[in-house]
């Protein structure tokens, strides 16, 4: 049975929490890693996107105090070479601390990597495995009240008819499309004299828009695998790995980096650092974060013990959470990715199952209901050293109820959840008006920088 005590992570509304006099000045020099989500995006158009939308906002409160600069930070290759990241700083006029945006890209890792006919075997992948899949996370569902179209609102009860109509119905559209588009194309080239160009013409026309639709759901495909022997697996992994890179280095990047100061009298270069994931960036930017605490654990992390303390002199008794001070997600899919896409683990391959839960675990709420010594007599508690040395950094989720894409979190704790309440007509798709919306980044200056 659902615990009587679980409580959903609270929920604002935007535009009531937004006061102009409340935006003030950063009190430490503070780095933003920005990760864009799903789409065909170019490189540094996340960093115009979030830079714009936080000058914005500043200039509206200090003017022409406010000054930009285009800096790039020198990074290690892992090939004995070195390579630019380009950085968006924001400054305030006679104020020491300023605001670094760093942007992490991955589309090109996923361009191109999935087909039409994979994305279409996917998905009948996953409604070949409905009944199991329902059956397992029903739980889940009630449990935590899932407000999605699968889950009665009431009594929170799992509705597998909906669920297997809707991924059957989705599996089945892919076809259906190329299908029609098939036949179109038969009928043109039979048009006498301008036939041919007229089939050429729409060939090159559709197979563009094809070739973008499968790259925006590729993104979904390629990083969900779970499988080391898929195909996509190493993809995913270069993802992440970049991702978790892109973190640490502002983690242990140090303000002065010279042989003649000893390590432990150094300070450090960003004693802020804020993390935020656009859509499915928002999964990408949550996986960094998540590894990072595994690093710390292992005690991989420059200038941090296993317990996650400081290790400088200039920053005695702070802590990993001092340092990585929020998490901001907006138009994010976490809750849907972890119904649908989470691997699922049967009930008596009890060790395998708590060692994942043990391996994903930030902010992670426990969603192993039908596998513990209530219900499963062989089961056997294991424990384990790792320690969630970030569960009490600062996480909002930015949603709107006609973003299909996202919503609140409630699958994680420690978080707050804050409806944007965009106005888009009962039809609109609302998942890029958080990158326009004033309030937005207003709110993120109040919450974060601080």
């Amino acid at each position: 049975m659902p615990d009587k005590s679980f409580e959903p992570n609270p929920t604002h509304l935007l535009n009531a929490l937004v006061y102009d006099d409340e935006i003030k000045w950063v009190t430490q020099t503070t780095a933003i890693l920005v990760v864009h989500g799903i789409g065909n995006q170019l490189p540094l158009e996340t960093i115009d996107q979030l830079g714009r939308g936080l000058i914005k906002a500043y200039k509206k409160k200090f003017g022409d105090d406010i000054i930009l600069s285009h800096h790039l930070a020198t990074k290690d290759d892992g090939q004995e070479g070195f390579w630019m990241d380009n950085v968006l700083r924001i400054s305030k006029k006679d104020n020491a601390f300023f605001i670094d945006i760093y942007e992490y890209y991955w589309a090109h890792y996923t361009e191109d990597k999935a087909s039409w006919g994979e994305l279409n075997t996917w998905l009948h992948g996953v409604v070949n495995g409905a009944k199991s899949f329902y059956k397992r996370n029903a739980t889940i569902g009630q449990h935590y009240k899932d407000s999605s179209p699968f889950f009665d609102s009431k009594t929170g009860k799992f509705n597998a008819t909906n669920y297997r109509f809707f991924i059957s119905a989705a599996s089945k559209l892919i076809l259906t499309i190329n299908l029609i588009y098939r036949g179109l194309l038969w009928v043109v080239s039979r048009i006498p004299f301008f036939g041919r160009l007229a089939e050429s013409m729409m060939k090159s026309y559709s197979e563009g828009i094809i070739k973008k639709f499968t790259n925006v759901v590729g993104d979904v495909v390629v990083y969900n695998v779970v499988d080391p022997k898929s195909k996509f697996y190493d993809t995913r992994r270069k993802i992440l790995d970049g991702a978790v890179k892109a973190l640490q280095f502002l983690i242990e990047r140090l303000k002065v980096e010279s042989p003649s100061v000893p390590p432990n009298d150094q300070t450090q270069y960003y004693p802020s650092v804020i993390v935020a994931g656009h859509s499915l960036g928002s999964q990408v930017a949550y996986d960094a974060i998540n590894r990072l605490n595994l690093l710390i654990n292992q005690q991989k992390i420059k200038n941090y013990d296993a317990d996650g303390n400081c290790l400088l002199q200039s920053r005695n008794g702070k802590k990993i959470k001092d340092q990585l001070t929020g998490f901001i997600t907006f138009g994010s899919p976490l809750d849907k990715i972890i119904f649908f896409l989470r691997e699922n683990v049967p009930d008596n391959e009890y060790v395998r199952q708590q060692f994942l839960a043990h391996f994903h675990g930030f902010k992670q709420r426990d969603l192993n209901f039908t596998n513990n010594s209530n219900t499963n007599k062989d089961f056997v508690q294991i424990n384990h050293s790792l320690t969630r040395h970030l569960e009490k950094i600062t996480w909002r989720n930015y949603f709107d109820n006609t973003d299909y894409v996202s919503g609140g979190l409630d699958y994680y704790e420690h978080l707050t959840n804050i409806d944007c309440q965009f106005k888009a007509g009962k039809f609109g798709f609302t998942h890029s008006y958080y990158w326009e919306s004033d309030n937005f980044y207003k709110d993120v200056i109040m919450h974060f920088l601080k």
